[in-house]
Parts: structure tokens; C-alpha cells; sequence
């Protein structure tokens, strides 16, 4: 844990692995369950224009995107919005939700409660460094991990609306 204490949980950069997922998302698993005793994560996300998740529900967490860069399309329940640099979305444990970037880049800082969700992108991602170059994302990893994790997957990418040209 910590030199700080036993219940301070300290990650730093230097130990921490980005992970690859769909498209070119990355993902560094800033905090996890070891670090704050299951309570919360908090990942930082980037994705390329046209990454996107599926349509999906946590059975068992809450979720905040905080936007820093870019701009994602954002759906919860039948309702979307586009949010920007500097923007949140809170989403509630049990609701259907999905999001996708919609610029040539976006940064996203995800928290979620409890801390699930960390071992679910562990589960499922492939460490940047070894991915090989004819790599394809495997949707069985994340359909195996989402069962593991307490998490539906329940339709595919919805489909994103471009403002900006590529």
C-alpha cells in the first residue's frame, strides 16, 4: 500500500501498465481495489474518433466520465448528449449506457464505486507493450471479463454522429 499509512493507497506512473482495448483505446488503471480497499477506481482513457464501447449496464457500480481533451457522445437509458473538454456525465449502477469519441482524440478520466470495474479492463485489455502487429481485439476477453465483473453487455456500439471533419 504505503509508506503513508495503511489505508493510503499510493500508484505510481512508473508501476502502472496501459492497457489496449478496441479500436486504439488505452488505458492506465490509475487506482484500484488494492488501492482503495474496493471503494472506488480511477482510470485515465484515450480513444481515437470512432472508438466506442457497447451498449452496456454495471450491475453492481456507479460511473463518472470526466472529459478532459476531445469529445465523446455519450448515451444513458434512451437519452445521449455530447460532452466536451471539461465536462462530466454521472451515470448510476443499473443503467444502460455507452459512449464513443468523436474527435481525433479524447482523454477521459473514469471513476467508478465500487472498484469492479479496474479488474474488469485488466481482465479483458492486452498490455500495450505486448501487443503483437497483427493483433485483433479478442470480444470473447470482454464478454468473459463483463461476466466476471458484474457487467451486461447488452447491444452493440451505437452509431456516433461526426461534427468535425476527421
Amino acid at each position: 500500500m504505503s509508506a503513508l499509512g495503511s489505508e493510503v493507497g499510493i500508484s505510481p506512473a512508473r508501476d502502472r501498465r496501459r492497457l489496449l482495448w478496441a479500436g486504439r483505446t488505452t488505458f492506465d488503471v490509475v487506482l484500484d481495489a488494492s488501492h482503495t480497499d474496493g471503494t472506488i477506481a480511477l482510470l485515465d482513457q484515450r480513444g481515437e474518433r470512432g472508438d466506442a464501447t457497447p451498449v452496456h449496464i454495471h450491475r453492481a457500480e456507479a460511473e463518472i466520465f470526466y472529459v478532459l481533451d476531445g469529445a465523446i457522445q455519450a448515451w444513458a437509458g434512451e437519452d445521449q448528449v455530447r460532452l466536451g473538454a471539461g465536462d462530466a456525465i454521472y451515470l448510476p449502477a443499473g443503467l444502460q449506457h455507452a459512449f464513443g469519441v468523436v474527435t481525433a482524440e479524447a482523454r477521459i478520466i473514469t471513476v467508478t464505486a465500487p472498484a469492479g470495474f479496474a479488474g474488469f479492463v485488466r481482465d479483458a485489455g492486452v498490455a500495450v507493450d505486448d501487443v503483437p502487429t497483427t493483433w485483433e481485439f479478442d470480444l470473447d476477453a470482454i464478454l468473459a471479463a463483463s461476466s466476471a465483473h458484474e457487467i451486461d453487455i447488452v447491444g452493440p456500439p451505437p452509431a456516433l454522429t461526426f461534427d468535425e471533419v476527421p
